[in-house]
């Protein structure tokens, strides 16, 4: 029992590995693997942007959070700042009866998602139905967007190439639509609060 379970774990970070050597050479990046096993970071330029994934512990929640994180920097000139972390279960039980303060006319979506920003009147604009329907496919998905990057986050390493591939196109795809907000004055205490929305509210 015990050596078959190494066995697949064995395989699952072959698999992480190869994915990440895939995707680095076919948008022309550099992977630095932390060991034979197991990623570290990609980085790259896609569509005239830095690009990073990577494997992080985050520390922010009461137990340490294994995952795999993608981000880009955004320009950001409105100073949007958003929150989106996909419901678990029980969660969406516990909150069914409630309704979401951001209407995107899509309920479906709203009972299924955490949504927090400081610029509700936006998040249309960057929740596109397209976008919307993409990030229904993950249980466990998470998007940042903070002054200066995007984010998209999922639990554990990230194997599959295609699902790489298509985050990575939204996460692109999110930021233009974000540098193209109009830009709105915010002093510096407005925009340290406006941050902290993120970890206060997801």
């Amino acid at each position: 029992m015990v050596l078959a379970a190494m066995g697949a774990w064995f395989v699952y970070r072959l698999q992480t590995n190869r994915a990440w050597r895939a995707f680095a050479a076919k948008i022309e990046g550099e992977f630095r693997p932390k060991n034979l096993m197991s990623p570290d970071v990609l980085t790259a330029t896609v569509r005239g942007r830095g690009y990073m994934l990577e494997t992080a512990t985050s520390s922010e929640d009461d137990a340490p959070y294994y995952h795999t994180k993608a981000s880009i920097p955004v320009k950001n000139a409105a100073g949007f700042v958003m929150g989106l972390r996909r419901k678990s279960m029980l969660e969406e039980a516990q909150t069914r009866a409630e309704t979401s303060t951001i209407d995107l006319g899509d309920a479906e979506f709203a009972r299924r998602f955490f949504i927090v920003s400081n610029d509700p009147d936006a998040v249309s604009q960057v929740l596109t139905p397209e976008v919307r329907k993409e990030l229904n496919r993950y249980h466990d998905i998470e998007i940042y967007a903070r002054l200066g990057t995007l984010e998209w986050r999922r639990a554990g390493e990230v194997n599959a190439l295609p699902c790489i591939e298509r985050l990575t196109d939204l996460l692109l795809d999110m930021g233009e639509t974000i540098d193209t907000l109009p830009s709105r004055a915010r002093t510096l205490s407005e925009r340290l609060a406006d941050e902290a929305l993120i970890q206060k509210g997801v």
